[in-house]
């Protein structure tokens, strides 16, 4: 689900922390009791998960209840506004104590739906997919690069608007977690789901371009058939322009002269 969050500014690290001070020295309810506060915001973005912590400990203080908590958050959507996958808040009645731990999904690629009505094709603004399978605004990506917790440029993931839907959306979602983590995914630079709704691949090997064809279905397999050949033509320091894995049963690997 797409994040309706729109940030108006952009901030540094440091910037979030002065920020997350500014609030709770402006907010002097929320130590009106004495409570301590702990967060933890793990790989989360500073400046979003600050505000999130300082809702989170002022609904606290309002209610005293943890179940109270829980339905309020669950309600309000918030944790898509914030980008957080899930959260855990204790509450420690003999030290009065509030731990907060916050936890974000990590964006995989840059999504873009485009459409092929008219005589040029219209590209819609970019969203984020995450690991969580959320589509979140774009500054998601922007935030954590500029604090230094994302220093790759993501792949894009394409495709057209008119194909959309939940069983094209289940496959690439399969896809992405069977190559998440593996030395292929830093190969890949974009992922294009054509109009026939079949699926090309380009890589990027020692700057060489590579462009992978996966036809319509059978995409899991063929990731992992794709990351034995990448390591074995990269051991043979041959590099292929062209594989053709439309047929799983007959990989065609072209070579550049």
């Amino acid at each position: 689900m797409v994040s309706n969050l729109i940030w108006k500014s952009k901030f540094g690290n440091w910037r979030s922390w002065l920020l997350f001070i500014y609030l709770v020295i402006q907010t002097p309810s929320l130590f009106a009791n004495n409570y301590s506060y702990k967060s933890f915001f793990g790989s989360c973005p500073a400046r979003p998960a600050s505000e999130f912590a300082l809702l989170i400990a002022k609904r606290f203080e309002e209610k005293k209840s943890l179940g109270d908590l829980k339905k309020y958050l669950e309600n309000g959507h918030h944790s898509e506004r914030y980008f957080v996958s899930n959260y855990k808040v204790d509450f420690d009645p003999l030290y009065e104590r509030i731990t907060i731990k916050l936890e974000c999904p990590g964006p995989i690629y840059r999504v873009t739906f485009y459409s092929t009505k008219g005589t040029r094709p219209k590209s819609y603004d970019d969203l984020i997919l995450a690991s969580d399978g959320n589509f979140y605004n774009k500054i998601f990506a922007d935030f954590l690069t500029e604090e230094g917790k994302l220093t790759k440029k993501l792949p894009i993931l394409a495709m057209p608007e008119s194909r959309y839907g939940r069983e094209l959306w289940s496959g690439l979602k399969r896809i992405s977690t069977s190559i998440y983590g593996l030395e292929l995914e830093k190969n890949l630079t974009e992922m294009i789901v054509n109009k026939d709704g079949t699926l090309t691949l380009i890589l990027s090997i020692n700057s060489h371009p590579v462009s992978v064809f996966f036809g319509k279905n059978e995409w899991e397999d063929k990731i992992l058939k794709l990351g034995r050949l990448v390591t074995y033509t990269q051991n043979q320091q041959r590099i292929p322009s062209i594989v053709n894995m439309t047929n799983s049963k007959k990989v065609v690997v072209k070579f550049s002269e």
